[in-house]
C-alpha cells in the first residue's frame, strides 16, 4: 500500500497537507494533463451562462427600469409635487437603511455628509429668501420686518 502526500502552501504562509493512501497499484495516478483536463472542464462550466439566466436577467433589469420610471414620475402623472418629494425621500431613506445594514461605518459616514449637505443648502436656501425679503419691504418703502410689522397692527 503506498501514499500520496500533497502540500499546500499559500502566499500568507499557511500551510496544508493532505495524505491519501491508495488501497492498490492499478489505479492511475494524477498526471498533470489530468489536473489541466480538470481545471478546463470546471472552468469551462463555471463560465458558461444558460438561456434561462439570461432571459431572468434581462427581465429582473426591465422591471428594475419599469418600478425606476414609474417612481421617479409620480409627481408628473398625479400633479402633486409633494408626493413625489416624500416618496424621493422614502427611497433616500430606504437606501440609507441598506447601506447602514451592509456597511454601518460607510452608511455612518454617508449618511453624516448627507445630513450636512443638506442642512448647508438649507441655510442657504433662508438666506436667499432673507434678502428677498428685505429687498421686497424696501420697495414697500419699510426699512426692517419689525417695522412693517408694526405698521401693519397700527393700521
Amino acid at each position: 500500500m503506498s501514499e500520496v502526500r500533497v502540500t499546500i502552501t499559500d502566499e500568507l504562509g499557511g500551510r496544508e497537507t493532505i495524505t491519501k493512501s491508495t488501497a492498490s497499484a492499478s489505479k492511475p495516478a494524477i498526471t498533470t494533463t489530468n489536473v489541466k483536463d480538470v481545471i478546463a472542464t470546471t472552468n469551462a462550466t463555471q463560465n458558461s451562462i444558460s438561456l434561462k439566466q439570461i432571459t431572468s436577467l434581462a427581465a429582473a433589469s426591465m422591471t428594475m427600469q419599469v418600478v425606476k420610471y414609474g417612481i421617479s414620475n409620480v409627481g408628473k402623472w398625479t400633479g402633486n409635487s409633494h408626493n413625489q418629494a416624500v416618496i424621493n425621500n422614502g427611497m433616500q431613506m430606504l437606501g440609507y437603511g441598506f447601506m447602514l445594514a451592509k456597511n454601518p461605518i460607510m452608511g455612518g459616514v454617508t449618511l453624516g455628509v448627507q445630513i450636512g449637505l443638506t442642512s448647508f443648502d438649507y441655510s442657504l436656501e433662508l438666506k436667499g429668501e432673507r434678502i428677498a425679503s428685505e429687498r421686497r419691504l424696501a420697495r414697500a418703502g419699510f426699512s426692517s420686518s419689525g417695522e412693517a410689522i408694526g405698521y401693519r397692527r397700527n393700521k
